[in-house]
């Protein structure tokens, strides 16, 4: 019975591999954004406090830039960046 089960399960998977290595139609080709800041990425982050839990977050190109520039712009005028002062004030 475990070799049936197993078996079925590798049918299965190949099948699934296949299909979804199909070619693309050309109806998907339009739904492409010409701008490339447009493209939408998405990031997994893990959750804070846990070892397995993450999160999912998706942005266009165009947010995630202006995001990681403003965290430049604090980090930048952060205090402690400061080579003079031994301590964060």
């Amino acid at each position: 019975m475990p070799r049936f089960v197993t078996l079925a399960f590798t049918c299965a998977l190949v099948s699934a591999t296949a299909a979804q290595s199909a070619p693309t139609n050309r109806a998907d080709a339009a739904e492409k954004s010409a701008d490339a800041r447009e493209k939408v990425v998405c990031k997994r982050f893990p959750r804070t406090g846990s070892l397995a839990d993450s999160y999912r977050t998706c942005k266009t190109k165009a947010e995630w830039d202006r995001e990681r520039d403003n965290v430049r712009q604090v980090n930048w005028a952060s205090p402690c960046r400061s080579a003079n002062s031994g301590t964060c004030e």
